[in-house]
C-alpha cells in the first residue's frame, strides 16, 4: 500500500526535513567555508505559494532577511537586472562579497502517497501543489497549450515557454516529470545568471538547490539536488545525509 514515505522515497530519495537541510548546509558553510550571516547575502527562490515560505523563514532564522527571487513554481524570472541588484546589496568583507542561493520548485504528497496534493488552513479537502505546474499539466493533457505571452498572466506564460524546453518531445509528462523539469530549469538559469553577474576573483557563493516536498499536514521536506560552494574560485560539493 502506498504511503507518503514510500512515494517520497521512490521519487525523492534522500529527502530531509527542510529545517535539517538548511541547518546542515548552514553549518558546513559557516564552520568550514568562510560564510557567515554577517558577511553573506542569502537569496531565496521558491514558488509564490504560501506553504513554500517555510524555506524562506528557515533561511531567515540563520542568515537574516534574504533577497527574494520567488515566482510561480520557483522559476527564476527575476532576470539579469533583478539578479544584479542582489550583487549591490551584499556585505563586503576582506574585499570579497559572498552569496548563498536557496532555490527550489515544490510538490505535495498526501498521506496515502497521492502526488500533487496538500492541505490549506481553513479550506476543506485537498489543494494542488504546485498549482501552476498542475495547470500547465492540464493544458498538456488537453492537447492545447497556450504559448503566447499573456500580459495578464505573464509568469505562467513564461513558465510554460521555459519548461517546454526541458520536456522530451512527444511524451506526456507526469507531475513529477514537470517538477523535475522546473528544478533543471531553475538550476540552469541560476548558473547562467551567476556566470553573467558574479566574478570568482571577487565573489564567493554557494548554491543549495533541490525540491521542496510537502508531506501530510504540509510538513516540509527537502530533496537536495545541486549543492556546492565556490570559494576563491574553487568548487566543492555539499553532501547531505
Amino acid at each position: 500500500m502506498a504511503s507518503f514515505e514510500s512515494v517520497r522515497e521512490e521519487h525523492f530519495p534522500g529527502a530531509l526535513r527542510e529545517e535539517d537541510f538548511v541547518d546542515e548546509g548552514t553549518r558546513l558553510l559557516t564552520q568550514e567555508r568562510g560564510f557567515s550571516p554577517d558577511n553573506t547575502l542569502a537569496c531565496v527562490g521558491v514558488c509564490r505559494d504560501e506553504i513554500c515560505h517555510t524555506l524562506t523563514y528557515a533561511v531567515h532564522a540563520l542568515w537574516g532577511w534574504p533577497f527574494g527571487f520567488s515566482a510561480l513554481s520557483g522559476l527564476l524570472l527575476v532576470g539579469r537586472t533583478g539578479f544584479a541588484a542582489a550583487r549591490r546589496h551584499a556585505p563586503i568583507e576582506d574585499d570579497r562579497e559572498r552569496y548563498v542561493f536557496f532555490v527550489a520548485p515544490h510538490i505535495g504528497i498526501g498521506a496515502g502517497g497521492e502526488l500533487g496534493v496538500c492541505s490549506r488552513i481553513g479550506r476543506p479537502g485537498t489543494s494542488h501543489a504546485c498549482g501552476a505546474l498542475h495547470a500547465f499539466l492540464g493544458e498538456l493533457e488537453s492537447g492545447r497549450v497556450a504559448l503566447g505571452t499573456d500580459p495578464g498572466d505573464l509568469e505562467h506564460s513564461l513558465l510554460k515557454q521555459r519548461l517546454l524546453r526541458e520536456l522530451p518531445f512527444g511524451r506526456l509528462p507526469s507531475l513529477v516529470d514537470l517538477t523535475g523539469a522546473a528544478y533543471r530549469a531553475i538550476v540552469e538559469d541560476l548558473e547562467t545568471l551567476i556566470g553573467q553577474t558574479l566574478d570568482a576573483t571577487e565573489d564567493d557563493w554557494a548554491v543549495l538547490a533541490g525540491i521542496q516536498v510537502h508531506g501530510p499536514g504540509n510538513a516540509p521536506w527537502f530533496w537536495p539536488g545541486t549543492c556546492y560552494s565556490m570559494v576563491q574560485g574553487r568548487r566543492q560539493e555539499i553532501s547531505f545525509g
